[in-house]
């Protein structure tokens, strides 16, 4: 499964105002780090719904990719800096597929 890292910020509204910008997302603005299968029809972009079955399109898309196979999905520089960290499901889930 490709996997691509979203962001599930405190504020969603939070998404459309960081992702017009470009600018990356503040660590006080993520509440916590969820990983989406690929998108079928638009590959690279997150699929409608996260491995732990959250909306998408109310996350931002964290551009990351692991360094190789077995590499955590989930970008070291999160680890720390949120609020309820990365999502235990989707871990769950990533490392099943």
């Amino acid at each position: 499964m490709a996997v691509i890292v979203v962001l599930e910020l405190i504020e969603p509204t939070d998404a459309r105002m960081i992702a017009a910008s470009g600018e990356p997302a503040e660590p006080t603005a993520v509440r916590r780090v969820h990983a989406a299968p690929s998108d079928p029809d638009v590959p690279g972009d997150p699929g409608p719904t996260t491995v732990c079955g959250r909306e998408t399109s109310v996350m931002l898309k964290e551009h990351w990719e692991p360094s190789g196979p077995g590499q955590r999905w989930w970008p070291p520089r999160w680890a720390g800096w949120i609020v309820n960290g990365i999502c235990q499901t989707c871990e769950k889930g990533v490392r099943a597929a």
